[in-house]
């Protein structure tokens, strides 16, 4: 019997990575050129974090 793999493929974690770098990309270039408001900030946050943890190899669904 195999052992259960303890993290995700290396290209399901790629995958997931690009994916939140460009929705970051998108976010921020639909606000380029001002300050980000509260609630943007906020975002922007929550969209770092995915960032993180799909490099960690936690991979959801992106934003």
């Amino acid at each position: 019997m195999r052992p259960t793999p303890t993290h995700q493929p290396a290209l399901l974690t790629t995958q997931a990575t690009d994916q939140a770098n460009e929705a970051i990309r998108v976010f921020l270039r639909a606000r380029a050129g001002r300050a980000l408001r509260p609630s943007e900030r906020a975002e922007y946050s929550r969209l770092l974090k995915v960032y993180t943890r799909a490099l960690r190899g936690e991979v959801e669904k992106a934003a």
